[in-house]
């Protein structure tokens, strides 16, 4: 029976627009694809190298990448209104996905350890859990920008360690994303992939459409 879960945050239990999408919208509406394209692949020179010469916050890559867009695209600079719409984005714009109050509340009854794992800067991470009232199940937060490293760092793996105990096949990772399932499997405990349209597009030991899902999984 499951003792401890991992829960990512955005897609996995809060749903909002991806920030990349409301920029590349508002720069150029008639070439948000392409420059949406550009900002993904922009953000990622920093979110997955694990070798960069400094840790960015979340707010700092997208004031960057929005910077490197205007530049390639003749836009309007509007990197220094990044941080106005990351915090408008995922607090104005963002919602809990109808399973999660009833999927953490069944928990919490029968006593499962619940912990945070998420890439986000926690200043604005905590506002919104505790915005949707959700911020009390969790036993602890593992925030990228508090580590200083995003997942699946060595950093990042290294504090979920730390709260996990023997058995590791009763501990739980629940993601949306590769770099979830990665965290997990380096730090061997058991994945847990969540595509509400059914889209499965990485590697896992557990594959769900709903959090309620889960609980045929953990048994408990």
């Amino acid at each position: 029976m499951a003792h401890t879960i991992f829960f990512d945050v955005g897609g996995t239990i809060v749903t909002t627009k991806s920030t990349l999408t409301f920029f590349a919208e508002i720069l150029d509406p008639e070439r948000k694809d392409e420059i949406f394209r550009y900002l993904v692949d922009s953000f990622m020179l920093y979110y997955e190298n694990e070798n960069i010469d400094r840790f960015y916050t979340v707010r700092e890559i997208i004031a960057i990448t929005v910077k490197m867009a205007a530049e390639k695209f003749n836009l309007p600079d509007l990197s220094a209104e990044s941080e106005k719409y990351y915090r408008l984005n995922h607090l104005r714009d963002a919602s809990l996905f109808d399973d999660t109050i009833p999927t953490l509340e069944k928990l919490k009854t029968k006593n499962v350890k619940m912990i945070i794992c998420s890439d986000a800067d926690a200043d604005v991470l905590v506002e919104q859990l505790k915005m949707f009232g959700i911020y009390d199940y969790f036993e602890d937060l593992i925030i990228s920008s508090n580590v200083g490293a995003y997942k699946p760092h060595k950093k990042m793996v290294k504090e979920v360690l730390k709260h996990c105990r023997e058995p590791y096949s009763e501990i739980f990772f629940v993601g949306d994303n590769r770099v979830d399932m990665e965290t997990a499997r380096r730090t061997k405990i058991k994945s847990v992939l969540i595509n509400r349209k059914g889209r499965f597009k990485y590697d896992a030991d557990y594959k769900i459409t709903t959090l309620s899902e889960l609980f045929d999984i953990i048994h408990v």
